[in-house]
């Protein structure tokens, strides 16, 4: 299988936003960079080596935020995680509905 096939139905926006994952006190609060943001997922950047990722297939609950002075209110998904990597993890959700 060709890994550079793009299997998302949404187009991804670039944007400055942020990740907490809300649910695991092993977050600790920890704020994960965002990049590729859609409708349907996005990737939490790992902010540091130390930061503890989540597991591959686990449900979580994210909130998505974006700088202040764009007046966009702060988003609530609850996501799976499809794709773990060092760098950070893949997640997949869906707010178009």
């Amino acid at each position: 299988m060709n890994d550079d096939v793009e299997r998302r139905t949404e187009p991804r926006i670039s944007a400055l936003l942020q990740a907490v994952i809300l649910d695991d006190e092993q977050y600790q609060g920890r704020v994960f960079p965002v990049s590729g943001f859609s409708g349907t997922g996005a990737f939490l950047q790992r902010p540091d080596i130390d930061a503890i990722l989540p597991a591959l297939g686990s449900v979580i609950q994210v909130q998505f935020s974006w700088p202040p002075q764009s007046k966009i209110t702060p988003v609530f998904v609850e996501a799976t995680v499809v794709r773990v990597q060092d760098d950070g993890v893949g997640v997949k959700f869906d707010i178009t509905a």
